[in-house]
């Protein structure tokens, strides 16, 4: 009986101990995502032939895309993005608005 009581408990700290750590891990990852949100901006302008670079309507400057792919389908056009600049002046970016 002793044996099955104490099995009992420590099955119980158990779980308890991963039910904590996933908490931690969800905070972290709440964290990332408010990080890269606050990151975010909204430009217009025309996207190249290559879907490599973008043209902004602001500032009249080319920037470097990351991630062509995204941008598919959109080529020479004018569009909305959502972005975020690295520190190397390149965009990534998120969607098209």
């Amino acid at each position: 009986m002793t044996l099955v009581v104490a099995l009992a408990l420590a099955l119980s700290t158990v779980a308890l101990a991963q039910d904590t750590s996933q908490q931690g891990s969800n905070q972290n990852q709440n964290q990332k995502t408010q990080d890269n949100t606050k990151n975010q901006q909204s430009v217009s302008g025309k996207v190249s032939h290559d879907r490599k670079s973008f043209t902004s309507d602001k500032d009249n400057k080319t920037y470097k895309v990351n991630n062509p792919d995204s941008l598919k389908g959109y080529e020479d056009q004018q569009v909305a993005l959502i972005i975020q600049m690295d520190p190397r002046h390149q965009h990534h970016s998120h969607r098209v608005a």
